[in-house]
């Protein structure tokens, strides 16, 4: 059998080896692990946010104006705009 100056066989080495190996492969998945539950739970964050719903209300007793309801309103109340639905 092998033995060094310190008295440790090969077999203890190769187990000492193995088992650094071992812990490395053991944090290296813990961490792998930690990240997939952080995009887990990044993913179902996003598809939980509020979405902002568009329909247009046709109201039929002013005469049958549309109003655009959420979303993106494009005209605004600038002076131009005002001046644009007055004519």
């Amino acid at each position: 059998m092998y033995m060094d100056s310190e008295g440790t066989t090969l077999a203890t080495e190769i187990f000492k080896e193995l088992k650094a190996s071992a812990r490395r492969w053991f944090i290296a998945f813990l961490v792998m692990v930690v990240v997939e539950i952080c995009t887990v739970a990044g993913f179902l964050w996003y598809i939980s946010l509020p979405t902002e719903e568009y329909y247009v209300d046709q109201d039929t007793d002013s005469g049958g104006d549309n109003y655009a309801v959420g979303g993106d309103y494009s005209y605004g109340t600038t002076e131009d705009n005002v001046q644009e639905e007055k004519q």
